[in-house]
């Protein structure tokens, strides 16, 4: 029906090939390598009763001891309380937009 043109081949595989094959194993190179191994749980440290100690307890600190508290004293005003206001006036200037333009 093709004329001088073979047909073309299968590309199925053929069943010679498979005939051979058994079962396989279940067991990968991952699981052949890392055997799993049994794991023993360690003894829980039961800690001992707590037992406060008998005396006063200092608390104070070291910030306390070497920095003093003080009074704070009211701070001096530094700017004046009035600024004093500019007059206003006309402002005889080029600006630099104006003043450096090549051409005119």
């Amino acid at each position: 029906t093709y004329g001088n043109v073979p047909p073309p081949q299968s590309l199925k595989p053929k069943q010679e090939f498979r005939a051979g094959r058994g079962k396989m194993e279940g067991i990968t190179t991952f699981k052949s390598d890392y055997r799993p191994y049994e794991i023993v749980k360690q003894p829980r440290h039961v800690p001992e009763e707590y037992k406060p100690k008998q005396g006063e307890i200092d608390l104070g600190t070291t910030y306390k001891r070497d920095f003093n508290s003080y009074k704070v004293q009211p701070v001096a005003i530094v700017r004046p309380l009035e600024r004093r206001r500019v007059k206003q006036g006309k402002v005889d200037t080029v600006p630099t937009y104006k003043g450096n333009l090549p051409f005119k």
